[in-house]
């Protein structure tokens, strides 16, 4: 991996590097403000800093089709590695099929489509870069070495929050890349089957038909505790794996992940003195996990605007998005607090049964309407669930200001 720092960028007075833009991080949020600049303003001066020695580390992200806005396809779509038509659910003996395209790209991919556009002259990529100091306008390495930038952006995942005090419960994964001795039988992507051993919170494995013979599967769960074990994962997958008939296959890679999702708090663009993209800003999706589609809004936002009025315009994002995230948190107080484990996926199951596939698409673009909103949570309740306490959780809502808890032990997620 590239670890420069270009000669063509301008110095200060005293010698400091100086760009236009300094995005601090290397994963999805920076890789797609890096593409979005490179589109919009080919001649900016961009230095991306990253403490590892490749951008994206080992993950897998997957968001539908409908999550690029038209005005972001022609720089985004260089991300998407592979493309399903549609995917399928079967969720409390309910099975759909949900004909909304779907995408994913690798970290590997991730990288590889970001190499050749940061050998640009006018940018640079640092990596083994320890950050330790972010200000608005300078970014010092540990190193000694400082930059100045017109827009400094962080988006290094969470604020230092620990899995043990986050207000809220945890997307919780361990996924397989299996190669396998024959065919997979499945097309297309299944999200979620939830015919498995239901400890541990709402649990379900999704399934990636890569290739023919390769395909990721992933034991995950929406649960209150961040504990997951590799061997017990590794369990339920080989015992899914063999129910559709492989018992020959190999490992050929692993990652996993604690997503949080959070009942309050963390609201896109809050709480922060400076500007931040990604899980560090509360650019996500807190009912999903889902980061891609606010962060590619935020990159198209950076990109688009000038530096002096972008502080304004991430405002005007984020308040655009507020009453969406307030409600996103609303629905995890509902699963997370007052719907008891064993009864979760009826919250699922109605989801996929009372929403238009538009409907859908908007909800996991957070694009979703206040009718939208509205048809998720009336009707039937989930066995259990009092209606006071429902109507009490609705009425609880974070001030804008809150942020997640301040701890030490980091949460791994797909910033």
């Amino acid at each position: 991996m590239i670890a420069r720092v270009s000669s063509h960028d301008s110095r200060g007075p005293e010698g400091d590097l100086r760009f236009d833009y300094i995005l601090v991080g290397g994963g999805l949020q920076s890789g797609l403000i890096a593409l979005a600049l490179a589109h919009h303003q080919p001649q900016a001066r961009l230095l991306l800093l990253e403490q590892h020695g490749e951008l994206g580390g080992n993950h897998t992200w997957s968001f539908h089709g409908s999550d690029i806005p038209t005005a972001c396809a022609s720089w985004a779509e260089r991300l998407v590695e592979y493309r399903w038509p549609s995917y399928m659910i079967s969720v409390g003996g309910r099975v759909r099929t949900v004909g909304i395209p779907y995408r994913t790209c690798s970290s590997a991919h991730f990288a590889n489509v970001l190499k050749p556009v940061m050998q640009h002259p006018n940018r640079s990529l640092l990596t083994h870069a320890t950050v330790v100091e972010v200000g608005p306008q300078s970014v010092a390495l540990s190193d000694g070495r400082w930059f100045a930038g017109s827009v400094v952006l962080d988006n290094r995942g969470p604020l230092s929050q620990t899995a043990e005090t986050l207000a809220g419960g945890f997307q919780k994964f361990w996924g397989f890349e299996l190669e396998l001795g024959a065919d997979w039988p499945h097309a297309n992507p299944i999200v979620m089957d939830d015919a498995i051993d239901q400890a541990d919170g709402f649990r379900f494995i999704y399934t990636l038909p890569l290739e023919r013979r390769r395909v990721l599967v992933e034991d995950t769960r929406f649960s209150n505790s961040p504990r997951i074990e590799r061997e017990e994962c590794l369990q339920e997958v080989r015992a899914y794996v063999r129910a559709h008939g492989f018992e020959q296959w190999r490992i050929v890679r692993e990652e996993h992940g604690i997503l949080p999702m959070p009942t309050a708090g963390a609201l896109p663009g809050s709480g922060l003195p400076m500007l931040a993209g990604g899980y560090r800003g509360g650019w996500f999706h807190a009912a999903t996990g889902y980061s891609f589609p606010l962060a590619i809004r935020f990159a198209e936002t950076v990109a688009t605007t000038p530096a002096d009025r972008l502080p304004a315009a991430i405002r005007d994002l984020a308040q655009e998005n507020t009453w969406r995230g307030r409600y996103a948190r609303f629905l995890n107080r509902l699963l997370f607090e007052l719907v008891k484990p064993q009864t979760r996926y009826q919250i699922f199951r109605r989801f996929y049964r009372v929403l238009s596939e538009p409907a859908i698409a908007r909800f996991y673009s957070h694009r979703f309407s206040f009718v939208d909103a509205f048809r998720i949570v009336v009707g039937v309740p989930p066995r259990g669930l009092r209606p006071l306490n429902f109507f009490r959780s609705y009425w609880r809502l974070p001030s804008h200001s809150q942020r997640l808890p301040s701890t030490n032990q980091p949460l791994k997620v797909l910033g």
